[in-house]
């Protein structure tokens, strides 16, 4: 009895890739992206990592969708967004944060004696990067990595009042859930909060996420004016008199301006025209 000996095809006999090659494209497409100054085109990117334009154009959109990349509305190039911070916050927290950031958190902590907190915008809510506790017996501790919902808490409210306009209008169009019988849940009446939040750069919650929690928060911003992202004191309510808030929201403008000074931020940037305007947080 003869037996046909069968040669295995290419496929069967090449070996599998333990990879699957659309994360791998994804991740070559975040390297590619993060190594152009300050943005790369679609074209451009699709070159260099040598891939067709419309699959570059497909996996661009995923991450747009995700908040890894984002895209300028102006030059319809891409850039990586802060969404990949929060991503990787809990590894921020340790030793990735600059450390003209850290130091200043602390002394705020130390000088306030409450919770400090740095968050960034993820495309839907505030995220802790860093913290430093302060040294009152009671303190709020929020995880580096914990989102903050955008409509009731300070950094939440923050971020969003300087989101992009898609950005607002999907929160906008979705549930708001009610945390406390403080939390604003009528979306007409945040909508109107968020350009006098975004005008003055500043935001409070008082006890809209957690009764007896409130916080105060101001933006940071970066060498073109842009929002970046919100320094936080946190505390309980029953410290939280209308003269410690005031007080609170002098030391934690104070500390976003010098963070944003050391990234380059000066007052009067052409952005700071359009601080009633929409400015993507990420941009």
């Amino acid at each position: 009895m003869s037996v046909k000996n069968k040669q295995p095809s290419a496929q069967r006999t090449a070996k599998r890739e333990p990879t699957v090659h659309a994360v791998r494209h994804a991740v070559e497409l975040l390297r590619c992206i993060a190594q152009a100054q300050p943005e790369i085109s679609i074209s451009e990117a699709a070159r260099r990592v040598g891939l067709h334009k419309s699959s570059v154009s497909r996996l661009i959109a995923t991450l747009v969708a995700e908040h890894l990349v984002e895209r300028n509305p102006q030059t319809d190039g891409v850039r990586l967004s802060f969404g990949l911070v929060a991503l990787a916050a809990p590894l921020l927290s340790g030793t990735g944060l600059p450390q003209v950031a850290r130091s200043r958190i602390t002394a705020l902590a130390e000088r306030s004696g409450e919770t400090v907190n740095l968050s960034v915008w993820d495309g839907a809510q505030a995220i802790s990067v860093f913290q430093a506790l302060g040294t009152n017996a009671i303190t709020h501790y929020a995880a580096p990595g914990q989102s903050n919902p955008a409509h009731c808490t300070a950094s939440g409210k923050l971020l969003l009042a300087f989101a992009s306009p898609g950005e607002i209008e999907h929160i906008l169009a979705e549930p708001l859930t009610r945390y406390t019988e403080n939390t604003c849940t009528d979306p007409a009446v945040l909508a109107r909060e968020l350009p006098q939040i975004r005008s003055v750069g500043r935001a409070v919650n008082r006890g809209e996420f957690a009764i007896d929690v409130g916080a105060v928060a101001a933006i940071v911003r970066d060498m073109d004016g842009r929002a970046r992202a919100a320094v936080t004191v946190t505390l309980p309510m029953y410290r939280f008199s209308p003269e410690r808030e005031a007080d609170l929201l002098a030391m934690v403008e104070a500390t976003a301006s010098e963070i944003s000074a050391q990234l380059g931020y000066q007052r009067g940037s052409p952005v700071d025209a359009f601080a009633a305007g929409f400015l993507p947080a990420g941009l």
